[in-house]
């Protein structure tokens, strides 16, 4: 068991800096990638995160509790202007400034059984730095969620 903890944990840390370089590529990521992580959200919205701390620590990693208001929604029972606290799964040592700020983030609903209560939870590598490019694709995909499917008269 310590021996996959530690190759998942030295996998991350190979990852990180290719997706540090990806997000800096205002194009990236393409549609459908975004479109993929929009499935499996409950909640996608473009956030001003205020607040980030450290709730929860094991070997090697952090589990951060990020309070943010809602600017945009694109999907799910969140309001602009809403406040909203959910929680972010991170490699230890990062620095509570790179959660801060505008952030388009894509959440689950997971059952807390410690809390005995329903809590928001970031999608492994799915928040992104807030960009127009971002936005306008996302914007597309809600459209397109949004529309019907048409019914065909015979």
């Amino acid at each position: 068991m310590n021996t996959r903890i530690l190759s998942g944990s030295l996998l991350l840390l190979l990852l990180l800096p290719v997706a540090a370089a990806a997000q800096a590529d205002p194009q990236w990521p393409p549609l459908s990638y975004l479109r993929s992580d929009y499935r499996d959200s409950a909640i996608v919205a473009h956030v001003r995160v205020t607040e980030a701390e450290v709730v929860n620590r094991i070997v090697g990693l952090e589990d951060w509790r990020v309070v943010c208001e809602i600017i945009e929604p694109f999907k799910g029972k969140a309001r602009k202007g809403e406040r909203l606290v959910y929680y972010h799964g991170a490699e230890a040592g990062f620095r509570k400034e790179l959660f801060l700020g505008e952030k388009i983030v894509f959440l689950h609903r997971n059952f807390h059984d410690e809390k005995k209560q329903w809590v928001y939870a970031a999608i492994e590598n799915s928040t992104l730095v807030y960009n127009q490019d971002r936005v306008r694709k996302l914007r597309i995909i809600k459209q397109s969620a949004q529309r019907k499917p048409r019914t065909r008269k015979h």
